[in-house]
């Protein structure tokens, strides 16, 4: 199993954590989750689902993403002016 970023939520308060699979993982076998339901689990997160289970309610946190790239040495000026105004009509 992939090891993946995670938003973690102790049911019952308004706290947020962040961990990582691998980290939960270990804390679910030692509350009694089976490797079965702990790769039904995974599954579930990589899908983008929200899950509870054992007092916790988890979700895969989002990586952000990048929102263009630019290729610098490409970009003059004038380029950069027209597509600002095309931009302005978005």
């Amino acid at each position: 199993m992939e090891n993946i970023a995670l938003l973690v939520n102790l049911e019952g308060t308004k706290k947020r954590v962040t961990t990582d699979w691998r980290s939960l993982a270990a804390t679910l076998q030692q509350r009694g989750v089976g490797e079965c339901a702990l790769q039904q689990l995974h599954t579930e997160l990589r899908a983008g689902l929200i899950v509870s289970t054992r007092g916790l309610t988890l979700c895969m946190k989002a990586k952000p993403k990048p929102r263009y790239e630019l290729d610098w040495g490409a970009i003059n000026q004038s380029k950069l002016v027209s597509e600002q105004s095309q931009m302005i009509h978005f």
